[in-house]
């Protein structure tokens, strides 16, 4: 007679081992749905908040740049003359000293405006001269603004030409400029951070009323124990500014002449985008120095202008406003700057992020005009 087996000692049926197992995978699916859920919405989220501070570190210097335009210089309203006559060559922009990045599509240089002369504005537009990101969008814009560098103190230095191509800074013992009994300027001319270096760009005036524009060749040097400094100004400048022949107009040349040359260092920045390294990447550049990025994945540039026509009515956003109203800008609007995701999201979320923002910035120092007696 076989013992009677106890009822609670008995396995699995087959049809409660395959509920079970069926109920495991449905847990463990739905589990691993809400990681993936999880991981993508942080990876969304993530990007977001990348694409957003990518967005407001550009918005905030471009912001801060064009606002500046035409600051330190508003004894020259609108910009100044640049060489022209006789054997000169238009002056260009967008390069530095080894190659040209404007226009993205030919890389040759861009012609300053004309007009009749050539002229270096303190806004200069720059429709469609940025990169085409996507096929059909058409070329971005860029844009190029000037002001005075207000940090180094050029004006605390006298000025004098020993030739066309060369100018020599004098330190000056005006309150304010050197300490006796030894001189110590706040900044050196030949100073490694602050000083003049190739590339860089001086608007020279005179007592006389003579005023023109170089672009250093060679950093300076101290020549005379941190009191005399010299820089170049030679004819091989990349941005074609200097051209020293004597039969040229606005060049350095009719700085030999005259007395009480005073200078300042401009800083003419451009922001555009370029995608040669297969990221659509906003770059920024000063003078003629070699262009940095500024912010990753930047998609989209587009700018207008609200100007004035020549019988005083206001014509706003105009992407390429004529050369004759360049002067009479005094609003800029950036209308678009976009920017996309790093990497794109599953199929849920439709592929890259973009957002995009838009602002506007006013000019004062375009139009502002010092009515000031000075007693």
């Amino acid at each position: 007679m076989q013992p009677k087996r106890n009822k609670s000692s008995r396995g699995f049926t087959l049809m409660e081992a395959v509920l079970a197992m069926g109920l495991g995978v449905l847990v463990v699916a739905t589990a691993g749905q809400l990681y993936s859920n999880a991981v993508n919405a942080t990876q969304i989220a993530t990007q977001r908040a990348e694409m957003q501070q990518d967005l407001r570190a550009a918005t905030d210097m471009m912001v801060k740049d064009i606002s500046m335009a035409g600051t330190g210089l508003t004894g020259e309203p609108g910009g100044v003359g640049l060489v022209s006559g006789g054997s000169a060559v238009n002056p260009v922009y967008g390069c530095d000293q080894a190659q040209c990045y404007l226009p993205v599509s030919t890389h040759a240089g861009v012609t300053l405006p004309i007009n009749p002369t050539p002229y270096l504005y303190w806004i200069i537009p720059g429709n469609g001269l940025g990169a085409q990101v996507f096929s059909g969008q058409g070329n971005t814009d860029a844009i190029t603004v000037v002001y005075a560098d207000m940090y180094f103190e050029l004006q605390c230095y006298g000025v004098s030409f020993s030739s066309n191509t060369q100018a020599k800074f004098t330190l000056l013992t005006t309150p304010g400029c050197a300490s006796p009994p030894l001189p110590v300027p706040v900044q050196y001319v030949s100073d490694n951070a602050w000083g003049l270096k190739t590339g860089d760009l001086v608007l020279f005036t005179n007592s006389s009323g003579g005023m023109a524009v170089g672009e250093v060749t060679a950093n300076a040097v101290d020549t005379g124990n941190h009191t005399v400094f010299t820089a170049s100004f030679t004819a091989s400048d990349k941005l074609q500014l200097n051209q020293p022949a004597t039969n040229v107009s606005g060049s350095l040349q009719q700085m030999l002449t005259g007395s009480g040359t005073q200078a300042v260092r401009l800083l003419m920045i451009t922001y555009y985008i370029d995608t040669r390294t297969g990221v659509p990447t906003l770059m920024r550049q000063v003078n003629g120095q070699t262009p940095v990025a500024l912010a990753d994945n930047i998609i989209d540039l587009r700018i207008t202008y609200d100007a004035y026509d020549s019988n005083g009515n206001l014509t706003p956003a105009q992407s390429a406003p004529p050369v004759a109203s360049i002067n009479t800008i005094r609003k800029v609007n950036i209308a678009h700057l976009t920017a996309r995701s790093e990497l794109p999201g599953t199929k849920s979320t439709n592929g890259y992020q973009s957002l995009d923002s838009s602002t506007s910035v006013s000019l004062r120092n375009m139009s502002f005009q010092n009515r000031y007696a000075v007693n």
